[in-house]
């Protein structure tokens, strides 16, 4: 089932960044109504801030991966997975609550993208 135009309308009029996301996902042909595989990524300057937000979000039932740094990218990325409905209030919801935790354990939320399902 493609993408309401109620929904895309929501979505093209709205300056929240995760509906900017979702807007843009449509447009490369995305059925929103079908599950997607959001990955929502996190930046550490250290590996124990790393390493925390990590077991935070796996408490949380999110699939983790941890990745140490590297030539063009020097600080530990933390990635965040789970299976679900794109669903803007809910990436709403999670944007809010990782901004909290990664001030909670002193790393940086820097969004999420998803690959298209269609």
């Amino acid at each position: 089932m493609p993408t309401s135009p109620e929904l895309l309308d929501r979505l093209v009029n709205n300056d929240d960044p995760d509906a900017k996301v979702l807007a843009q996902m449509v447009e490369l042909g995305a059925d929103l109504s079908l599950p997607h595989v959001p990955e929502f990524a996190f930046d550490a300057a250290e590996e124990a801030a790393a390493m925390s937000i990590a077991h935070a979000l796996a408490e949380l039932d999110f699939d983790v991966r941890i990745f140490g740094p590297e030539d063009d990218a020097p600080t530990w990325q933390v990635v965040a997975a789970r299976r679900m409905i794109p669903d803007l209030d809910a990436l709403m919801a999670l944007s809010a609550q990782f901004e909290a935790l990664a001030k909670t354990h002193g790393v940086v939320y820097d969004g999420w993208g998803a690959e298209i399902v269609d």
